[in-house]
């Protein structure tokens, strides 16, 4: 069955996608796009967003993947995108444990990926990027390679808030907060922030069409995360950050890291880049998180990365 896209003259679909609701194991409806026609001599790349994010989003991307010779797939995360909610406040960015991503990221991979060519290959950003190292360590034969831009491995704090934000989410957690925003949270999206006061990107024109994609269609719109987010994060972030853990995750991966981010890790990327055997770390200068939205100059240091990378193949 088809699924609904967000269409703009200024951001077309690149030709021949197929938007369409793929069922997770519990009945929720996750929506899905895949382009399949033409040059797919490559393979396929999945194509996984961050927190908040949805496919319109990164249609530009997508062209330049399929510029590459490659089938594209992308879908949105569960909670967020055009997928269904979790809760009945839809602006709570919240799950209650990333095995959930982990599920329903094997439904794509069950349902989906065998029509796709192969070889394949993920490009994940952010959150998305977490989901993905899971996967890498879960499940190594999905992906030949994975490639990251600016992957939350491990968030921005100094150690001290580190210590008092974990400790005030531990403790809502057990006080049954978890679908509450965390503590400052609140339902505003990023087409309510004024370009000027945004830390995603320092390119005014791509941040614009992300305004007007959500503007466009609110359902689209995502605010702070929830306490239960932050938890399940936080969990999630532990385990995938152990040296061990990493140790055993042998899929070559690309980690791009944006040199002006000022909410993944830098020492978390470096950490995952030195424990995990097959990585690969490239700093883009002048980059906030939002590299694949970033300024050209930003935008085509990833893709060199992101070619040399792919050629290896």
């Amino acid at each position: 069955m088809s699924a609904p896209l967000v269409l703009l003259p200024e951001n077309p679909m690149p030709e021949g996608g197929e938007a369409f609701w793929l069922r997770a194991e519990d009945g929720a409806r996750l929506r899905c796009i895949k382009w399949t026609g033409g040059d797919v001599s490559r393979g396929t790349v999945f194509l996984f967003g961050g927190r908040t994010e949805f496919a319109e989003k990164y249609f530009e991307v997508v062209g330049e993947l399929r510029r590459r010779g490659f089938a594209v797939v992308t879908m949105d995360w569960r909670g967020q995108g055009l997928s269904d909610r979790l809760l009945a406040d839809p602006r709570k960015g919240h799950i209650g444990d990333f095995a959930q991503f982990d599920r329903d990221l094997a439904r794509l991979m069950i349902s989906v990926a065998p029509s796709m060519p192969r070889p394949f290959m993920a490009l994940a950003h952010s959150m998305g990027g977490q989901i993905l190292l899971r996967a890498a360590h879960d499940h190594p034969e999905w992906f030949s390679r994975i490639a990251f831009s600016a992957p939350m491995f491990g968030l921005r704090f100094s150690p001290v808030m580190a210590r008092a934000i974990r400790g005030m989410t531990a403790l809502l957690h057990k006080l049954g907060r978890d679908e509450a925003f965390v503590p400052g949270g609140n339902a505003k999206t990023a087409d309510e922030t004024p370009f000027e006061e945004n830390i995603l990107t320092q390119d005014e024109r791509r941040y614009a069409l992300l305004q007007a994609l959500t503007r466009t269609e609110p359902a689209l719109g995502l605010g702070s995360a929830t306490v239960g987010w932050l938890h399940a994060a936080f969990r999630s972030m532990d385990m995938t950050s152990a040296a061990d853990y990493l140790a055993r995750i042998k899929t070559p991966l690309l980690i791009c890291e944006a040199a002006e981010d000022v909410l993944v890790s830098a020492r978390a990327l470096a950490h995952a880049a030195l424990h995990a055997p097959n990585a690969l770390l490239v700093t883009v200068p002048a980059a906030r998180h939002e590299i694949l939205i970033e300024r050209d100059e930003a935008r085509a240091v990833f893709w060199a990365a992101f070619d040399r990378f792919t050629a290896q193949a």
